[in-house]
C-alpha cells in the first residue's frame, strides 16, 4: 500500500491500479464514469504479479506490455526500457505519532532522535539528510519500523512519502507527518523500447489524467491513496510547461 496490493476480497487496488485502469479506459473507449467505477477497465486488463526484479525483464520478454509498479526512473534503467511522463514525485518522509511535539524537520533538527528506516546501504546518510544528527537504527521491513515506532522503541521513522501519507489517511488518530520531504525520485511507467506510437499513446492519457479532462479520476484517486486534495489545474497557459 498505497500502490498496489489487495484489498479484503482479494482485489488489486492502489494508485498504480487506477493509472492501469485508465490506461484501458483509453484504450477501449470507456467512458470517466466507468473507469472511476473500476469494474469494466479490469476486463480488458491481465494483471501479472511479479516481484520488484521482475519488472525489466517480464518487460523485455514481453510477458508484459506497461509495468505500472511504482518504478523510479534512473539512468541505468533507461538504457533498458522506455519511461513514460513521471506520475507521481516520490521522497523520503518522517511518519511520527500523533502525540509527538514535533511538526516539522526544522523542529527535528539538534534533537538526538532516533529513527528507524528500512535497512539498506545508504540508510543513515539517507536520514541524516533530512535530520542531521539522528541516530539511525535499520530494521527489515517497513512494517518492522512502523512496530517500533508503535512500541515507542524509536522517536520517528524514515520512510516513503506516499507510505507516511497512505497511514496518516488510514489512521489519522495515530500517526501524522512532516510536510517536508528530500532525496526527491520520479515513478513512471515503463514500456518496452522500440514501439514509439504506444509510447505516446502512454504518454498522452497520463498527462490528461494529471492536467486534462481525466483529471477527476487521477485526483479521486490522490485522495483516496495520499489523503492529499489535489487542486485542479489551473485554465491557461499549459501547467506542464512551466
Amino acid at each position: 500500500p498505497p500502490w498496489h496490493f489487495e484489498d479484503e476480497n482479494g482485489n488489486l487496488v492502489g494508485f498504480d491500479i487506477v493509472l492501469a485502469t485508465i490506461l484501458a479506459g483509453g484504450l477501449f473507449g470507456l467512458d470517466q464514469e466507468q473507469v472511476m467505477a473500476g469494474e469494466e477497465p479490469r476486463k480488458y486488463i491481465d494483471f501479472v504479479v511479479h516481484e520488484a526484479d521482475a519488472r525489466i525483464p517480464d518487460l523485455l520478454s514481453d510477458k508484459v506490455d506497461i509495468n505500472f509498479q511504482f518504478m523510479t526512473v534512473t539512468a541505468s534503467r533507461a538504457l533498458q526500457v522506455a519511461f513514460t511522463v513521471p506520475y507521481y514525485r516520490e521522497g523520503v518522509s518522517i511518519l511520527l505519532p500523533i502525540d509527538s511535539e514535533f511538526n516539522s524537520l526544522a523542529e527535528m533538527q539538534d534533537k538526538g532522535l532516533t529513527i528507524a528506516i528500512l535497512a539498506n546501504v545508504f540508510a543513515e546518510d539517507m536520514v541524516r539528510r533530512g535530520v542531521n544528527d539522528a541516530t539511525v537504527e535499520q530494521f527489515d521491513s517497513v512494517a518492522a519500523t512502523v512496530a517500533a515506532l508503535d512500541a515507542g522503541r524509536v522517536d520517528a521513522v524514515a520512510i516513503d512519502q506516499s507510505t507516511a501519507r497512505w497511514m496518516v489517511a488510514q489512521n489519522p488518530e495515530e500517526y501524522k507527518t512532516t510536510p517536508e520531504g528530500w532525496d526527491a525520485q520520479s515513478y513512471a511507467a515503463s514500456v518496452k523500447p522500440g514501439d514509439q506510437i504506444w509510447l505516446n499513446f502512454v504518454n498522452q492519457v497520463l498527462m490528461q489524467a494529471m492536467v486534462g479532462l481525466d483529471f477527476p479520476i487521477y485526483q479521486a484517486a490522490f485522495k483516496t491513496y495520499f489523503g492529499e486534495d489535489l487542486p485542479n489545474p489551473p485554465i491557461g497557459f499549459p501547467v506542464e510547461f512551466k
